[in-house]
This record gives structure tokens, sequence and C-alpha cells, in this order.
């Protein structure tokens, strides 16, 4: 049993005031808080639409990985396919989307999405919201397109690689948390 917060924590601050500091690609957001006792701070995060990440698993136990250099980081980074979701866009929908866009696979006949959970990535920085799936079977369909934006310019390309050493290469060849978070959530589905 947990106890309530004490009075004047960050719950109970006045917002005095909104900025949004850059509207798009991502919404950078600064807010004027007072806290209960009067102290006045400046709260940043980056406002996100909802997402989805999917955990593509072919019939061999082969997992979809996407690899793509990350600018932030300056390095290439293995990550599973995952992208925001569009407005009124149901979350199987984008996974669908998202994982042909990203791989050029896709469900095969008599597979379906399987929801594993969804979680907010680093909730100190961002109020993303990421539903995550397992996709599986998958099958190539074709090649990966990418979106229209952005991706384009991210030189991404697909990996697979055996569920096994995805699992051991976590803190190592896998370093990307909710990718990390994914195959924890996928983990009992892969062994």
């Amino acid at each position: 049993m947990t106890n309530p917060p004490p009075a004047g924590t960050m719950k109970d601050a006045r917002l005095v005031e909104t900025e949004i500091l850059l509207p798009k690609p991502k919404r950078f957001v600064r807010e004027a808080l007072v806290m209960p006792d009067g102290y006045e701070c400046d709260w940043y995060y980056v406002d996100t639409p909802p997402s989805v990440m999917v955990v593509p698993l072919t019939a061999d136990g082969q997992l979809v990985l996407v690899r793509q250099y990350r600018h932030n980081l300056k390095s290439y980074q293995l990550e599973f396919p995952a992208g925001t979701m569009n407005e009124s866009e149901a979350p199987e929908t984008a996974a669908h989307r998202e994982l042909e866009e990203e791989t050029g696979f896709t469900l095969s006949a008599d597979a379906r999405m399987h929801p594993l959970g969804s979680f907010y990535s680093l909730p100190s920085e961002t109020n993303k919201y990421t539903h995550v799936f397992l996709a599986s079977p998958v099958i190539a369909a074709g090649p990966a397109r990418g979106d229209t934006e952005i991706e384009k310019y991210l030189d991404m390309s697909v990996v697979l690689m055996p569920a096994e050493q995805a699992l051991s290469g976590i803190g190592t060849t896998i370093t990307s948390m909710e990718t990390v978070g994914a195959l924890m959530a996928a983990r009992s589905e892969l062994q």
C-alpha cells in the first residue's frame, strides 16, 4: 500500500503558461509552473501522438529488426519497426502499416497481431505512449519503402536475427530501451 503524496507536490502545481517551442516534426513544449509553496519552474517535454512498435517474428524464429542511423546518437541502432499513429488510426492498423513500411514484411495469411501491452517511453522527457504488438509469423512481401517524410534520410535497412541472439544482445548490439522493453514483453513468446 502506498501513501498519498504530500501536499505541495508537482501534481498540485499551477500552470501559468504553455509555450510551443517547436511545433513539428516533434512538438517541444515549455510549461511555466508555480508550485504550492511559490517556487516557479519551467518544465520541458516532447509532446507526441501515440505510437506503435512491432516485434515481427518469422516462422523459423527470426526477428525482423530495422538498422537505422540516429542522428542525435551519431550511431546506428537496431530497433523494431515503429512509428506514430495517424489521427483516428487504430493501434493495430498503425502496427500493420509500420511493419510493412519499414521492413517490407507482412503477416502471413493465418497470423494476427498480438497485443503485448502499452507503455510510456522515457516519461521524464516525453508523454510518448507506445502500443507494442507481436506479429507472428511474418513473411517478406516486398522491399521496405519507408514513409514519405523523414525515413528516407535515416539510412534504414532490414536485419534478420535469431530471437536468442537478440535477447543475448541486450545491452551490446541492442541498446534502444523501447526495443529492449518490447523484447522483454515478447520474451515468453520467443522461447
